[in-house]
């Protein structure tokens, strides 16, 4: 089972089961972290489940080397503070499925080699929530989930609603413990972890916008 770490921002609260983040003050100081490194293989998960209107920009999210527990001072900022640490690859989230993963910040403080694929890559597990299943949903909307996951050559891929994005950076150290960082920052007031691992292997058909189809959910995570 995945939960965030008891390290975290000023102005985010946990849930009794460190499952959900709810950010409970301003629009920042709501940097969050996966209590354990990714397993190999394993994709971490999570839904916007509110927002908050008077803001701007979105929720944040990606991997550091960077333990938790070593971490003097959760940074106020994924980006660009946590990037400018170092060993740290994170994208804003943006509101359109045409380009999902914002880049500026990114280039300025990581200047590591990615690319974008087309949406809709059918070669790894798709995880749609029931809004995206239901009809067209933004990034950002409440009800979107977005999944991140570093391949076994240190690809940086994310799912968004469904549709696979990556590699978004190709140089992520695989023999390092790996942690999800997420920015629950601006319009995005609280996210969910959808637990997603499990040894399972079996045909599952999603409808997810672009039509559906058949794959092969292969073992992940562990507790």
């Amino acid at each position: 089972m995945m939960r965030f770490h008891d390290r975290h921002g000023t102005h985010v609260k946990l849930s009794p089961s460190k499952t959900s983040a709810t950010r409970f003050k301003s629009f920042a100081n709501a940097v969050v972290f996966s209590h354990r490194p990714l397993a190999f293989g394993e994709t971490f998960l999570f839904e916007i489940e509110e927002q908050e209107k008077d803001w701007s920009g979105h929720v944040r999210c990606g991997i550091t080397t960077h333990n938790p527990k070593t971490i003097k001072s959760v940074p106020p900022y994924l980006l660009p503070d946590m990037a400018q640490m170092g060993r740290t690859w994170v994208f804003a989230i943006k509101s359109t499925m045409k380009k999902p993963l914002g880049d500026e910040h990114f280039k300025d403080y990581g200047s590591h080699n990615y690319q974008r694929q087309v949406a809709g890559d059918k070669d790894n597990p798709v995880f749609c929530g029931k809004k995206a299943r239901e009809g067209e949903l933004k990034p950002t909307d409440v009800g979107s989930r977005i999944g991140v996951k570093v391949s076994p050559t240190g690809g940086l891929y994310f799912f968004v609603n469904g549709m696979k994005f990556g590699p978004c950076a190709l140089d992520v150290p695989v023999d390092k413990d790996l942690f999800v960082a997420v920015d629950v920052y601006g319009t995005t007031k609280r996210v969910q972890i959808i637990q997603c691992g499990g040894i399972y292997n079996f045909s599952v058909k999603l409808n997810c916008p672009g039509g559906g189809f058949s794959l092969i959910w292969s073992p992940e995570g562990g507790s």
